[in-house]
């Protein structure tokens, strides 16, 4: 069910990009800024944001939309996913993304700038903008009852306001030194910067647009949630023990930033004070080399801090399952929910 919702979605991201170029309503948009936008949207992505979308609506409604318009909203949810991974790109100044490269070092490339000119990130961010507003827009031709798009649209809203809180912390986060940081601290910034959009939002907003129950909306925040830091403590994970080639990004792109991630954090507490030394100035080199990448997993097996992060990521998608074979929607979608859940 969720390969098929992420199917349409990506006929929808070609419809949204010829919409562009033809729809007046959009004013004529340069032809540099169209090709990169398309580019940047029908690159490698999962679609599990609009895919959650559409089965918690479908799950809940009794009364429902056109199909096209059901998948045209769905799609605002990948527009903020990407208004928010070009912004978050610039900030870490990152070279790739999805195994392709970011958009503002495709920017740079296209107008002939060096790689260090501020012309990339500028238009990236103006792209971004461009994007979430987009994405409003999106949601806001769903077809149904005016309160509750209003009801969703709230939510989208606070969803967009609460991940920029999120990546707030975490740049701040990365300045600060790792023995004053908090284990509660690193999952609130999981909560906010990755949870609330990837999985709560995506449940929420499919679900208010349906009419879903406040019972039935509190026990799919909860879900979210929970699925969100599992998945987040897992990023972790792969951002060290991966390869370039799977996630699409740099490996040590967190330990490069100097991210207070789980994983980095636990073995730190646990370390020995000689080890505490080498983690603290391998965490403070502007740019980290495989050797410190090779002696940070030998620290992490050796504290056993990735078994730690494995048994929390267990810990939360038990109590998703818990909480998604007690909601109250439709069999099939409760069903294909907790497939996706299982596939963690």
């Amino acid at each position: 069910m969720l390969n098929k919702f992420k199917k349409d979605i990506n006929k929808n991201i070609d419809a949204f990009i010829r919409r562009l170029k033809t729809d007046k309503d959009f004013f004529p948009f340069p032809a540099v800024l169209i090709s990169s936008i398309g580019d940047f949207l029908k690159s490698n992505g999962k679609r599990i944001r609009p895919a959650l979308f559409m089965l918690a609506y479908l799950g809940y409604a009794k009364k429902r939309s056109s199909y096209k318009k059901l998948v045209n909203a769905a799609f605002s949810m990948e527009l903020l996913h990407d208004f928010l991974l070009i912004h978050d790109d610039v900030i870490d100044n990152a070279d790739l993304r999805r195994g392709k490269l970011s958009l503002h070092r495709s920017f740079n490339k296209k107008f002939n700038a060096p790689l260090s000119d501020p012309l990339g990130p500028n238009l990236s961010i103006v792209a971004g903008d461009i994007i979430f507003a987009l994405s409003i827009n999106a949601l806001l031709e769903m077809e149904g009852d005016a309160v509750l798009k209003e009801k969703a649209v709230k939510i989208f809203v606070k969803t967009a306001a609460a991940t920029g809180i999120g990546e707030y912390i975490d740049v701040v986060n990365n300045r600060r030194k790792i023995d004053s940081v908090r284990e509660k601290e690193i999952m609130h910034m999981y909560t906010m910067k990755t949870a609330k959009y990837t999985f709560a939002a995506p449940l929420l907003i499919g679900a208010a647009l349906a009419g879903a129950g406040e019972k039935e909306l509190k026990k799919l925040s909860r879900l979210g949630v929970c699925l969100g830091q599992a998945f987040q403590i897992q990023d972790d994970l792969l951002d060290v023990f991966s390869t370039t080639e799977k996630i699409g990004k740099p490996i040590l792109s967190d330990l490069n930033e100097g991210k207070k991630t789980l994983l980095i954090w636990k073995t730190y507490r646990r370390a020995a004070a000689a080890d505490k030394k080498r983690i603290k100035l391998i965490l403070s080199k502007n740019k980290k080399t495989y050797n410190d990448l090779v002696e940070i997993r030998k620290l992490i097996k050796r504290y056993g801090a990735d078994r730690y992060c494995l048994d929390i990521v267990s810990s939360l998608i038990r109590e998703v399952g818990v909480i998604c074979r007690g909601l109250k929607m439709r069999n099939e979608y409760r069903d294909a929910l907790l497939e996706f859940v299982r596939s963690f």
